[in-house]
């Protein structure tokens, strides 16, 4: 069996088994909106905490997602979160995220501090420290679940990440690029749809109208990333605790 054989089979019921988890799972969406009132709390706290803003800031971001990524865990393991789930996730992955943030920032300080001239060396029409920056972004992909579904301690995790990039980068983008394209589609259809609306709406209660948009973007932004990120959480699964050898045999033997 050929790589892109393996793709489709590995991928035929993944995005139905993902939509249905996302149906089954709607209140995610209003994880959304949470984050966004806590988010407008903490940048006022953090606005008027000086010197330890910058802390608190990291912080909070690493409490987020951990959270975000516990209740997508409790999602991909038992098909639903509960408020439980909700409350303790906010410090499940909290110290393995700050740790890697700060790790993230030391890395970014130093190369700033130590290499700036030879980073921002443009290489044809972008620069040095951009195709860093993208290499780490590849390399990186798949982070958020080696988090949530490996539990190794943050410098493995780091590791781990590349070397599950290098075994399975094929049917880790390519898959996920088709997502992602689609996606995107949608929401360019929804964007279209809300900028459209009739400007008498618009004109006739400004402040309602923005709120309204507002409302729908985060809406459809939760929705859209939460599906995303089910999706991405059930082929890691897979990919991860097996090989293209592996599948080729279960599915022979099941045949």
């Amino acid at each position: 069996m050929n790589i892109i054989q393996d793709i489709i089979m590995t991928n035929k019921n993944l995005v139905p088994k993902s939509i249905k988890s996302i149906m089954r799972n709607w209140r995610i969406i209003l994880v959304g909106i949470v984050y966004v009132i806590l988010s407008g709390v903490m940048w006022r706290v953090a606005a008027n905490a000086w010197i330890l803003g910058g802390i608190i800031t990291a912080l909070f971001q690493g409490a987020i997602i951990s959270n975000y990524l516990y209740l997508i865990e409790n999602i991909i393991k038992y098909e639903k979160f509960t408020l439980d789930d909700f409350k303790n996730g906010f410090t499940i992955y909290l110290r393995k995220i700050y740790i890697l943030l700060i790790i993230f920032w030391f890395v970014r300080y130093g190369f700033s501090l130590f290499l700036r001239p030879v980073f921002y060396t443009r290489v044809g029409p972008v620069t040095l420290w951009f195709l860093v920056q993208l290499a780490a972004l590849i390399l990186l992909n798949p982070l958020p679940e080696v988090i949530y579904q490996k539990h190794y301690d943050p410098g493995y995790t780091l590791s781990y990440s590349f070397e599950f990039i290098k075994e399975n980068w094929l049917e880790w983008f390519i898959p996920n690029g088709f997502i992602l394209g689609i996606i995107y589609l949608i929401y360019f259809l929804i964007n279209n749809f809300i900028n459209f609306t009739p400007m008498a709406m618009a004109n006739s209660n400004f402040i309602v109208f923005t709120l309204f948009r507002y409302l729908i973007y985060i809406v459809v932004y939760q929705l859209i990333l939460s599906f995303a990120m089910i999706y991405r959480g059930h082929l890691f699964n897979i990919l991860s605790t097996s090989t293209r050898r592996k599948r080729m045999f279960m599915r022979n033997m099941y045949k």
